[in-house]
């Protein structure tokens, strides 16, 4: 089973040209193990490239922990980039996930989406409790996320607080946690725990594109801004009342790679060292 390895500034998934549906989307247990770092591909998520009857192609997105996702910017922004690659689409085109239609623009390695306006902006929660932290509020932008400002991100536990967040009961679907940095008026940095995957991520396309809209409505910042993270950076732009947004990065194709069937292989246990040393 042939795939691509691809990243959108460190958010790096495994991806599967399914247009002809060899995968039905349902193994879930299967995206779990191939998104095992070190013993698999190793991702923080697999995306699926199928046919649409209302767009170029439509995309589908799992988690590294076989969960679905309802949208995922670098994970758009990175098939975007791969379907223009190889010529499946032009450099401007369109796609579509979860019911949305999404549109793409490819210049270079850099692909910018038009991206739908905030379903829902909360901006007062009254849950954050820790006294260095300013609660930003909620927005749903595809997925939910908790924005979150601090001072200096690079001294929060994220593990911690972000999971802790993540998990809150106020969320019932769960949601993803920036802790975003102003740094100054058109610059913030981020950092991200990200639902699904359970951990930090170097870059959350989804995830800036929330902290640069809160970042504007509670401390004042005028687009285009820049989102770094640790990653790299990211630029949102929009119009009146964040209708259209547009985010834009870079992504980079790693490798293209063969998965086998390991249940195929001898495996490598104690009873086959002396075998092993032989070649036998």
């Amino acid at each position: 089973m042939n795939f691509t390895k691809i990243t959108g500034l460190g958010n790096d998934f495994i991806l599967f040209d399914n247009r002809h549906a060899v995968l039905s989307g349902e193994g879930r247990a299967f995206f779990r193990e191939i998104c095992q770092r070190r013993v698999s591909v190793g991702a923080d998520g697999v995306i699926l490239l199928e046919a649409s009857q209302r767009a170029d192609f439509k995309y589908r997105h799992f988690n590294s922990d076989g969960s679905d996702a309802e949208m995922c910017g670098n994970g758009a922004r990175s098939i975007c980039y791969y379907a223009f690659v190889n010529k499946i689409v032009s450099a401007h085109h369109s796609f579509e996930v979860n019911e949305a239609i999404y549109e793409a623009w490819v210049k270079g390695n850099q692909v910018k989406l038009k991206m739908p306006p905030p379903e829902q902006i909360i901006p007062e929660l009254g849950i954050v409790t820790e006294a260095e932290l300013e609660e930003g509020g909620f927005v749903q932008v595809g997925v939910p996320h908790l924005v979150i400002f601090s001072s200096d991100v690079t001294q929060i536990d994220l593990m911690q607080i972000g999971r802790h967040y993540r998990f809150h009961p106020q969320f019932t679907r769960g949601a993803n946690v920036n802790f975003v940095q102003v740094l100054d008026a058109k610059t913030i940095q981020i950092r991200t725990y990200e639902r699904g995957v359970e951990a930090q991520t170097l870059a959350c396309g989804t995830g800036s594109t929330a902290a640069a809209i809160i970042a504007a409505l509670k401390k004042g910042l005028n687009p285009p801004i820049q989102v770094n993270n640790p990653g790299g950076s990211l630029q949102l732009d929009w119009g009146d009342n964040f209708n259209p947004i547009y985010l834009e990065g870079a992504v980079k194709i790693i490798y293209e790679g063969r998965l086998w069937n390991s249940r195929d292989a001898r495996p490598c246990v104690s009873t086959d060292y002396k075998a092993i040393q032989t070649g036998s």
